[in-house]
């Protein structure tokens, strides 16, 4: 005997599959969930994932992005231009008195010739904040002599005789002896006027002087010097290396083309030796 049943559609359930929506890559992975159909109470649970490449649905493997030049020029600010331009431009060297004369002594053999010939030389000479001082080497002609430095400030309308101060050689020598000076800058001196100076040696009633080859030795403005070089520069039409060449071959010739090699050339920034 067989009995009919009868079941409520509230009895059945249907589920569907969905997926989520393929990505641009050539390799994707597809996050497959079965849902309920809703007002059912039950949770979604994931399933098995499984791998596809994009040509499989119809997707380009690669991707091509071309950029191309801007049509129109980048505005930038002023104010950063200005600060872009004050960083990357040197700075503005200070105005200041710097000697308009190479260290005698950094050539020995032409220091040691004019001391020969003149019984006098200018040593070393170094700025201070201010005065200026050096050292002067004398030939040992007589026990008895005296050294000074005539200074002037303007142009030789004035002078004044700075005496110098006889000084202890670390190795004393029976040829020369060393005396030191040291002379006060004038609290203003205008851009337009310099430090002149010559050395004078007193020894057996005779004179002898030391001026630079009749140039003198001149302290300027570092502003002076450089629009004086650079105008000599434009003149002679040739790159000044700061080498001048003498029949000895001096290291003097070889510091202005290699000037890491070692050189007495240095010494402006140091104090007086002895």
């Amino acid at each position: 005997m067989t009995l009919p049943l009868c079941l409520s559609t509230e009895d059945f359930s249907y589920t569907s599959t969905t997926c989520e929506p393929a990505l641009s890559s050539c390799l994707q992975a597809q996050h497959c969930v079965d849902q309920t159909e809703p007002g059912d109470g039950r949770s979604s649970r994931p399933t098995k994932k499984r791998v596809t490449f994009a040509d499989h649905q119809g997707l380009s493997l690669t991707r091509v992005k071309v950029f191309s030049e801007f049509s129109d020029p980048i505005v930038i600010p002023l104010r950063v231009q200005q600060m872009l331009s004050s960083a990357l431009s040197p700075a503005a060297e200070e105005d200041r008195l710097v000697l308009d004369f190479d260290q005698p002594s950094s050539d020995y053999l032409l220091f040691r010739q004019s001391l020969d010939r003149n019984c006098v030389c200018l040593e070393h000479c170094v700025l201070k904040e201010k005065s200026f001082t050096g050292t002067v080497k004398v030939k040992n002609v007589s026990f008895e002599k005296a050294v000074q430095l005539r200074v002037t400030f303007d142009t030789w309308n004035s002078h004044t005789d700075v005496d110098c101060v006889y000084v202890k050689d670390t190795y004393p020598s029976s040829y020369s002896d060393t005396f030191s000076f040291e002379v006060p800058l004038p609290a203003e001196l205008q851009l337009h006027e310099r430090v002149e100076f010559a050395v004078r040696y007193e020894v057996d009633g005779r004179e002898h002087w030391d001026s630079n080859h009749g140039n003198n030795y001149s302290i300027v403005w570092s502003s002076v010097k450089k629009t004086r070089r650079d105008a000599c520069s434009r003149h002679s039409g040739s790159l000044d290396f700061g080498i001048h060449f003498d029949r000895y071959g001096s290291p003097t010739c070889s510091h202005g083309i290699y000037p890491d090699w070692p050189s007495y050339a240095g010494y402006e920034n140091i104090g007086p030796y002895y």
